[in-house]
Parts: C-alpha cells; structure tokens; sequence
C-alpha cells in the first residue's frame, strides 16, 4: 500500500535501524543508505535481508524493494511510538517460536547460516527483529482492541461478493456458520483498516528522507 511521508532533510544525529550490524562480506552486497524514518537509517541490506528471510510478503506484482523500503519505514514509525509507552517485553520462548518459523521458510539453520552473512545480519539482530514484531503485535492490541460491528448491509453484500466462501473441502456449511464467519473477517477487516489509517497518519507527519 502506497504512503506519503513528509520528506526532511538528513540531520547528523543518525543510528542504524538494527544497532551494531556486520558488515556484509566484500563482494556479496554494495550496501546503501535508502530512506531515514523517525532518525533511523533504512539500507538496502535491511531491504533484501527482510525479503530473504522471509519477514515481509511484496504482492506477486510491483517492486518488491519499494514494498519492503514502505514496509520498513511504517514499521520504524509504529516501533517510535511504541517506544513512548510500555509495552511488555515478549518472552525468550515467544521469540524462540518466531525464529523457528524463519528457519522453515529459509530451509533449516544451515541456510539461515549462509543467508544472513550476506545481508549483514547476525542471529542476535534478527532476534532483535522479531522480538520488535512481537512488541508491536502487542501495542496493536493494545490500542485497536476491536472494531465497529458490520452492518447486516455489509454483511450482505460480503456474502454475495464471496459466495465461493461458503463451502468447505466441497461441502456446503450451514447459513449461521457462514454468516459468523463472515462476520469474523468483516471484523478484522475494519479493524486492519483502523491500523492502515492510524500508520498514514504518522507518516503524514513523520520527517522521512527518501534517497533518490
């Protein structure tokens, strides 16, 4: 989803968005500074190491680096503002399940350990990554508890809209489990839309450098 974010000029007091970071090895990757969000910097080794691992998903159409680069700059301004309040550390174990799941998608510890030489990251930082994921999930919660019911308008028009929707393996399901279940989406639905809006207003207001 495309965002608009006032452009500013780069002040001097700039740290990377990751802490200490390797350097990729010569040769591997001609790093780059990107984009600077709420102080941070974005380099393109953020970018391809955020794709290769698997921690964002570009539509199948579009620039996958521009997504990322969008993805990277909303998620900097939401963790800006979930450093104003406290939120509640995640647990080793919770972290421990999230990198799991990175382990999967990159094909065992052996792949990851060749992968993240080549984009500068150490098993610290991505820890550091997902245990920053799991900390926004939880001021997410915290702040977008819900959204408005739907209407049976809209419920309606869902249904007739995804009427595919209504069987299961092949088998049709009963109106009240449809209806509930097209409630549900709806619902999350609303509520995503709610974050959306929220996440363009603070780029809105943001000072965020893109480099040409």
């Amino acid at each position: 989803m495309t965002r608009r974010g006032r452009v500013a000029s780069v002040g001097a007091a700039l740290v990377l968005s990751l802490g200490a970071r390797q350097v990729p090895p010569t040769g591997d990757l001609v790093d780059r500074v990107l984009a600077v969000a709420a102080r941070q910097i974005v380099m393109l080794s953020d970018v391809r190491a955020f794709l290769e691992l698997g921690l964002v998903e570009p539509p199948a159409s579009g620039d996958p680096v521009n997504y990322t680069l969008t993805t990277l700059i909303e998620r900097q301004l939401v963790l800006d503002e979930v450093g104003r309040y406290v939120v509640q550390e995640p647990s080793r174990g919770e972290v421990d399940t999230r990198l799991a799941a990175v382990i999967d998608h990159v094909g065992g510890e052996e792949a990851l350990a060749a992968v993240l030489p080549g984009v500068g990251f150490t098993v610290d930082d991505l820890r550091r990554v997902l245990q920053d994921d799991l900390r926004i999930e939880r001021y997410l919660a915290r702040r977008f508890p819900g959204a408005r019911r739907p209407t049976e308008e809209e419920l309606d028009d869902y249904l007739r809209e995804h009427s595919d929707e209504t069987r299961t393996n092949g088998r049709l399901q009963t109106r009240e489990d449809v209806r509930q279940a097209a409630l549900d989406r709806l619902t999350q639905q609303f509520r995503q839309e709610s974050i959306d809006d929220w996440v363009t207003s603070l780029t809105l207001r943001a000072d965020v450098f893109r480099v040409p």
